[in-house]
């Protein structure tokens, strides 16, 4: 009989420590526990593509759409991307504008050894005289070479030799106001990706003659 008194007070003793930290718990103020918990970060959406991922390092670029579903570009090569883009948007402006213009028959006055009778334009390289490509090449040779300066170092994410695009040609005609500055940059850019598109829907085209329904430059 004493031990079962005994007993009684060592089982209500434990029962009590085994409670009191749900008790104490009941107590505690609710912004104590809710800090403990971290709540997962939102992923920001793609504006082209919802169901992607919106590259953070793309983020503050002009004209940028969270475009990258290959993931091609990185915080550290994003500068030279954006070098690439320029200079194939500005190519393909050209190149469009070439086939519109060989397609017309309008042409400088030339070399005597030139034939301007045929306005295909995709065959219209094989008429130049060796002299001809000389000269065309030269002059892509020239243009490169002054524009090589700070070339190597944005790929290295690196801009103080130059801005991606920047070659100091026109920069005169930018405003000094930064937002109207950025608008005739995302002019630009729209039309070397549209550009883009058009050269190769026209050389689709050609090899593939009504791949591109409506084209009127085969």
């Amino acid at each position: 009989f004493i031990c079962r008194l005994n007993s009684q007070p060592r089982q209500s003793a434990m029962l009590s420590l085994a409670l009191s930290p749900l008790s104490l718990s009941g107590l505690a103020p609710r912004s104590a526990v809710s800090s403990s918990r971290v709540a997962a970060p939102q992923m920001v959406q793609s504006k082209s593509m919802p169901m992607m991922e919106a590259p953070e390092h793309l983020q503050g670029m002009v004209g940028n759409v969270d475009f990258d579903p290959l993931g091609l570009s990185s915080p550290n090569n994003i500068k030279w991307m954006r070098e690439a883009e320029l200079k194939h948007g500005r190519m393909s402006m050209l190149a469009i504008t070439g086939v519109m213009v060989q397609s017309a028959g309008i042409h400088l006055p030339g070399n005597a050894d030139i034939s301007f009778a045929n306005a295909d334009w995709a065959m219209a390289p094989t008429t130049l005289p060796p002299a001809a490509w000389g000269q065309v090449l030269f002059f892509i040779g020239l243009a490169e070479g002054q524009t090589s300066a700070g070339l190597f170092d944005l790929w290295l994410g690196n801009t103080e030799k130059r801005e991606p695009g920047n070659l100091g040609w026109g920069t005169q005609f930018l405003s000094k106001d930064k937002k109207a500055a950025d608008k005739m940059r995302l002019k630009e850019l729209k039309n070397g990706r549209l550009a883009m598109l058009a050269i190769m829907g026209v050389a689709f085209n050609h090899v593939i003659p009504g791949a591109l329904p409506g084209c009127m430059y085969n």
